[in-house]
């Protein structure tokens, strides 16, 4: 079944019936979409760049917020040094991409957050982890999963997994799914990994700015 990340009203009617039945409807105001762009296949999951395009809707937004997190064996944790903004008045009237690049060829390569847009300009930060540079990488694998459909309607202040990334030192591998951040305990390649992380979005209006 498809989430609903949009508090509020439901998706405003934008046209009217087609010939064959259908209505035409359009992303409530006050929203952001965000679409997958460079998607996993059913095969093997490798470490590969993630990326997604988004568009505000008339939104009140004027900061992305990207969080990481790590799995500790029981819990999604905030890392304290993984908050990553992006911060434009404009942001809530464009459209532009997040990408998740890694920063070499190496199974445990840290990621490069690139954010672009024409309107507003954009960012690039470094992730970070001294969990994930210690991992042995002899038998390393690691499997990767983002959204699989588009998000026509993410509240501000709502926040949503971007990409899920878990790693196993004894050469095996077990395919990873974006629900193992909101549930976990569902999850083995979560439960049984020996590193996990995940980055999240959120699209924000701060006063004070």
């Amino acid at each position: 079944m498809k989430k609903r990340y949009a508090a509020g009203l439901a998706l405003a009617l934008a046209g009217i019936l087609s010939g064959c039945g259908q209505a035409k409807t359009q992303p409530a105001d006050n929203t952001i979409s965000i679409t997958p762009v460079e998607q996993k296949t059913n095969g093997s999951q490798i470490d590969k760049s993630v990326k997604y395009e988004f568009s505000g809707n008339h939104a009140d937004a004027n900061g992305i917020e990207i969080q990481r997190y790590e799995w500790d064996g029981s819990a999604w944790n905030k890392d304290d040094y993984g908050l990553f903004t992006v911060n434009s008045g404009e942001i809530g009237e464009s459209s532009g991409t997040i990408r998740f690049e890694p920063e070499s060829d190496a199974v445990n390569s840290e990621y490069i957050i690139v954010v672009q847009s024409d309107d507003f300009g954009g960012s690039i930060q470094n992730a970070d982890s001294s969990k994930l540079s210690g991992l042995p990488t002899e038998w390393l694998t690691s499997a990767v999963a983002m959204q699989e459909e588009k998000i026509d309607d993410l509240a501000l202040d709502v926040e949503i997994p971007l990409l899920v990334r878990t790693f196993r030192t004894d050469g095996t591998q077990v395919l990873v799914v974006i629900d193992a951040f909101t549930d976990p305990e569902n999850s083995a390649a979560v439960k049984h990994s020996s590193y996990a992380e995940a980055y999240t979005v959120k699209f924000v209006k701060n006063d004070t700015l």
